[in-house]
C-alpha cells in the first residue's frame, strides 16, 4: 500500500487558496510521522508542492528537509506535473532538470516517476527517464495494452526502456479508510480480488490518497498486519523480480481506452496555448544568448512551468486561474523582450552597423524571405547574426496568383487557395456540444463570404494577399483578417486574426489533400510520430464485469478523431504535404484526406454530463465564460509540399524556418568597425536548449546523424568565443515575436440567471433524494445507492454555487474548502457503492 496525495494546485480553486491548505497537510504529516517513524508519503511526484508550501510557511523548510532525508517524505523527480502533449521540448527538459535539482537540494532520491493523472504521455519519455536517472514509473491515463496488466515495460524508439506500473484501478482505490472504518477490511479484500487478475507478479497496487487531500492516514491502524506500507521504488523492484517476461509497449501512451486522456483539452482556451508557445520560444532564445555570458534564466523557467501544469495549460480550470496565467505570460513576455534586446545589444558591439537577420535555425539558407513587412535575401549559415543588404523591390501586381521553384498557387472563387492541386485555406464551422475536457461536434448550417480580397504588396520574389472573411451561423459571428505570404521558400504562410463572437462552436482551417491512403505523421516533442487517422481501439460502454469493477472513472468510447501535434501534421505519399501551426495543438485527418487544424473551440462549462464519446464525469460543473473564446485571437499557419521524406533534413530545414523564423535587427554604431556576421553553430539537428555548456539536440531523422542514432537525444559541443567589442551599439528589433492577446467580452446577466436556475433545479432534486432516503432501510443496497446520488447532487450544487460566486468576481475560500471535502466524500462512496453492488448480486 502506498500513501500519497494528488495536488491539483490550480483547478477549481486558485493556488493562493490551495497553498493555504498545504500547511495544514504538512502539520498533519509531521504529527503522523512523529508517532509512526516508518510511515512514508508520496508528494505527488513534483517538487513544486514544496515551493508552494515554503512560499507561505518558510519556517517549515528544515522540518521538510528532515522528512525527505529520512525517507518519510518522497519527492520528485519532476518539478511540476506538466502536460507533455502541450509543453514544448525545452519545458520538458527543464521540468526534469529543475526537479532533479530540487530533490538534491532537499536531500532526497527519486528513481521512480509518479505520474498518476497526466493526460497522456509522449513517445520519448522512457529515453528522458533514463537520461535523468529514473528507472521506472507509475502511470494511469494513456496506457494502451491489448491485454491489460499492471506491470509492463515501456520503450522508446532509441531502445531505452523503463519498468512501469499501470494503475488500472486508479490512484485512490483505498482512499479514506478512516471514514469507512466498518468497511475497511471488506474494501481491502474487494480491491485485491478485483485487481489480482491483472497482476503478473501477484502484487496489486493499493493507494490511499486523493486530490488535494489534507488528511493523511496510516491504513495499518485499521488493517493491521494485512498490508505493508511501500514506496514506489520498493513496489517496482518487488513486482518485477517476480516476472520473467513483462509485456512490452513502445511509442506514445495517448489512449483513453482505460481512462480518459481528454482530447478536447488540446484545443480548450486556445489563446493560452498560443501565448505559452510565444513565451516558450522567447525563453529559449534568451537562454541561448545569455549562456554566452554564463547567465542563467532558471527562475523564469520555474514561473513558466507553473503555467504548463496539466490543468492549467489544458484550460480546464476556472476563469480566475486562466486570467492569472495570461497576466503571467504577458509579464514574462515583456521581461524577455527586454532581455533579448539587451543580449542582442551585447552581440551587436562585434558587428558593423547595418541590418542583420538574427537566425535561430541551425540550417543554412540563401533565398528571398518575406516576414510580412519586408522581403529580403536571407543568407544565413546556421544560428547567429548575418548581414542583410538585398531587398526585393516592390512593384504593381494585382494578380491573385504566385509561382516559385516549389509551387504554383492561385485563389479560387470560393476564397480557397490552390497550391499544386491542393486546396487550402477553407474555414469550416461545426456545432460544439462538449466541454473543456471533451469535444463533441455535429454539423451546422453556416455561411462564409469574402468582404475583401486584394494584393497588399508584391515584388519579383514575394507577394502578400489580404483576405477578409465573415463566418456566420445562428448566434455566431466571426470576422477574419488574413494575410497570405508568398516568397521564394516552399512555405505558404497564412496568418489569421479572428474576431469571434458566439459560443459552442468549432472553427477549423482545412487543407484538402484528396489523399485517402497516405500515412499521417505528426510532430511531437523529440519525435515525428506515425498515427492512424482514427483510433477505434477503445472499450465499449459496457466493458464487462471484470473491467467495469475497476474502471470507475470516465473513459473515451466510440472512436477518436482528434489528436495532438506540436508544429506540423503531414501526409506522406509521393510527396510530403504538411500543414504547420504555432501554438495550436489539435488536428484531424479524415477518410477523404482533409487535414483539419482546429483553431477555436468555444465551450461554456469546465465539465458537464452526457458528452458523447465519454463515459462518466470529468470535472466540476462550473460555468467558464472565458472558455467561449469571444474576442480577438491570432493564428500563424503554413502549408508546405516537398518532394522529401517527413523525416529528412530537407523537410526539417523548412519546418525550422517556419518554427524559428529570423528576426530583422538594425545595428547603429558611431563607427563601422566589426564583422559582417556572427555564427554560433550550424548543422541539421534540431536544438532544444543549453545544458551544462553544451547544446542539447535530438535526431528526428531515419538515419544516424552527428553521432546520434535515429530518435536519440544527446549533446554537441558549442564553442562560441567573442573578441572584445565596442559597447556603444544601439539596436532595434524590426521584426520579432508578437504576443497574442485576447480581450475578453464580459459575462452578461443572462449567464448569471442561467446559473441561478440550475441551482434551483438541483436543490429540488436533492430534496427528492432526501425524501426517498427516509423510506429506505439503512442497511440496504438501495439506501447506499441513494446516498451516493445525494452526495453527487450536493457536490454539483456546491460547484454551481462556487461558479456563481466566481462569475460575480468573488472567491470564497470557505466554499472552495467545503467543495473539496464534499468531492472527497463522494469519491470514497464511488468505491463503497461498487463494493456493496457485488454483495447485492
Amino acid at each position: 500500500m502506498i500513501c500519497h496525495t494528488h495536488w491539483d494546485r490550480e483547478w477549481f480553486a486558485p493556488s493562493f487558496v490551495t497553498n493555504e491548505w498545504l500547511k495544514e497537510l504538512f502539520e498533519e504529516l509531521f504529527d503522523l510521522i512523529s508517532r509512526k517513524e516508518d510511515y512514508r508519503y508520496v508528494l505527488d511526484g513534483q517538487t513544486l508542492i514544496l515551493e508552494d508550501l515554503l512560499s507561505t510557511a518558510p519556517e517549515l523548510r528544515e522540518k521538510v528537509k528532515e522528512l525527505v532525508r529520512s525517507g518519510n517524505l518522497l519527492i520528485g523527480p519532476l518539478y511540476a506535473q506538466i502536460d507533455f502533449r502541450l509543453s514544448p521540448e525545452v519545458a520538458i527538459i527543464k521540468d526534469f532538470e529543475l526537479g532533479k535539482e530540487d530533490v538534491k537540494k532537499f536531500g532526497g532520491d527519486a528513481p521512480v516517476a509518479w505520474m498518476v493523472d497526466n493526460f497522456g504521455f509522449i513517445s520519448q519519455l522512457p529515453q528522458l527517464f533514463k537520461r535523468y536517472g529514473i528507472e521506472g514509473a507509475f502511470l494511469w491515463r494513456g496506457v494502451k495494452l491489448e491485454k491489460p496488466s499492471i506491470e509492463f515495460e515501456w520503450e522508446s524508439e532509441d531502445g531505452s526502456s523503463v519498468k512501469c506500473i499501470f494503475l488500472i484501478g486508479g490512484y485512490r482505490n483505498l482512499y479514506g479508510l478512516s471514514r469507512t472504518k466498518d468497511l475497511a477490511k471488506k474494501r481491502l479484500k474487494h480491491e485485491i480480488e478485483k485487481l489480482k487478475i491483472f497482476s503478473l507478479s501477484g502484487f496489486v497496487p493499493l493507494l490511499d490518497g486523493y486530490d488535494l487531500d489534507v488528511n493523511p492516514e496510516d491504513p495499518r491502524d485499521l488493517l493491521n498486519e494485512e498490508i505493508e506500507l511501500s514506496s514506489p521504488q520498493e513496489y517496482l523492484n518487488e513486482a518485477f523480480s517476480k516476472i520473467a517476461e513483462p509485456p512490452k509497449i513502445s511509442g506514445e501512451l495517448l489512449s483513453g481506452k482505460y481512462a480518459c486522456v481528454f482530447p478536447g483539452t488540446l484545443s480548450s482556451r486556445v489563446y493560452l496555448k498560443r501565448q505559452a508557445y510565444v513565451v516558450g520560444k522567447l525563453l529559449r532564445y534568451v537562454e541561448l544568448l545569455s549562456s554566452f555570458h554564463n547567465e542563467h534564466v532558471d527562475e523564469l523557467y520555474r514561473t513558466y512551468l507553473k503555467t504548463l501544469v496539466h490543468d492549467n495549460i489544458c484550460g480546464v480550470g476556472v476563469d480566475t486561474i486562466h486570467r492569472k496565467m495570461q497576466s503571467v505570460y504577458k509579464k514574462l513576455f515583456g521581461s524577455l523582450e527586454k532581455s533579448l534586446k539587451k543580449e542582442l545589444k551585447k552581440l551587436a558591439t562585434h558587428l558593423e552597423k547595418g541590418l542583420y537577420a538574427v537566425s535561430f535555425s541551425p540550417f543554412e539558407y540563401d533565398h528571398y524571405y518575406c516576414d510580412g513587412e519586408r522581403c529580403y535575401r536571407l543568407q544565413s549559415e546556421g544560428v547567429g547574426l548575418f548581414k542583410v543588404s538585398e531587398f526585393d523591390v516592390t512593384r504593381s501586381d494585382e494578380t491573385l496568383s504566385f509561382r516559385n521553384d516549389h509551387y504554383e498557387a492561385f485563389f479560387n472563387e470560393d476564397e480557397s487557395l490552390d497550391v499544386n492541386g491542393i486546396v487550402t485555406g477553407v474555414l469550416h464551422l461545426e456545432r460544439e456540444l462538449g466541454d473543456c475536457y471533451s469535444t463533441d461536434t455535429e454539423k451546422m448550417d453556416f455561411s462564409c463570404h469574402i468582404s475583401r480580397m486584394q494584393v497588399e504588396r508584391a515584388g519579383e520574389r514575394h507577394k502578400i494577399v489580404l483576405l477578409e472573411r465573415v463566418i456566420e451561423a445562428e448566434g455566431i459571428h466571426i470576422e477574419t483578417k488574413e494575410r497570405i505570404i508568398f516568397d521564394e521558400s516552399p512555405l505558404v504562410k497564412w496568418n489569421i486574426i479572428a474576431n469571434a463572437s458566439g459560443r459552442n462552436y468549432l472553427l477549423s482551417f482545412i487543407t484538402k489533400s484528396f489523399d485517402r491512403t497516405s500515412k499521417v505523421f505528426a510532430k511531437m516533442p523529440f519525435d515525428v510520430v506515425e498515427r492512424d487517422r482514427i483510433d477505434t481501439d477503445l472499450l465499449p460502454q459496457d466493458a464487462g464485469e471484470k473491467l467495469n469493477s475497476v474502471l470507475l472513472v470516465a473513459r473515451e468510447v466510440g472512436s477518436i478523431r482528434k489528436f495532438p501535434f506540436q508544429g506540423f501534421v503531414a501526409l506522406r505519399g509521393k510527396k510530403t504535404l504538411a500543414v504547420m501551426a504555432k501554438g495550436v495543438h489539435q488536428y484531424e485527418v479524415d477518410e477523404e484526406g482533409d487535414i483539419k487544424i482546429d483553431l477555436i473551440r468555444s465551450v461554456e462549462w469546465v465539465a458537464k454530463n452526457n458528452v458523447r464519446g465519454r463515459t462518466g464525469d470529468a470535472g466540476p460543473l462550473m460555468y467558464v465564460a472565458d472558455a467561449r473564446c469571444e474576442g480577438v485571437i491570432d493564428f500563424e499557419l503554413a502549408i508546405c509540399e516537398l518532394n522529401a521524406d517527413v523525416r529528412s533534413e530537407e523537410f526539417f530545414k523548412w519546418f525550422s524556418l517556419f518554427d524559428d523564423p529570423p528576426m530583422l535587427l538594425s545595428v547603429n554604431k558611431r563607427d563601422d568597425r566589426g564583422f559582417e556576421s556572427l555564427k554560433f553553430f550550424s548543422g541539421s539537428l534540431p536544438w532544444i536548449c543549453v545544458e551544462n555548456g553544451e547544446l542539447l539536440v535530438y535526431n528526428p531523422y531515419s538515419k544516424p546523424m552527428h553521432g546520434l542514432k535515429p530518435n536519440q537525444i544527446g549533446t554537441i559541443s558549442m564553442n562560441v568565443v567573442f573578441p572584445s567589442g565596442d559597447d556603444r551599439a544601439d539596436v532595434q528589433i524590426l521584426s520579432s515575436l508578437r504576443f497574442p492577446q485576447l480581450a475578453f467580452k464580459k459575462i452578461i446577466e443572462g449567464e448569471i440567471e442561467q446559473l441561478k436556475e440550475k441551482i434551483e433545479i438541483i436543490e429540488e432534486e436533492i430534496e427528492q433524494v432526501e425524501q426517498a432516503l427516509k423510506s429506505l432501510r439503512k442497511d440496504s443496497y438501495e439506501y447506499h445507492v441513494n446516498v451516493h446520488k445525494l452526495l453527487s447532487k450536493k457536490r454539483t450544487l456546491l460547484e454551481l454555487i462556487v461558479s456563481l460566486a466566481l462569475n460575480r468576481g468573488k472567491v470564497s475560500k470557505r466554499l472552495m474548502r467545503k467543495l473539496n471535502e464534499l468531492r472527497a466524500e463522494k469519491r470514497i462512496y464511488d468505491y463503497i457503492v461498487e463494493l456493496l453492488k457485488e454483495g447485492a448480486r
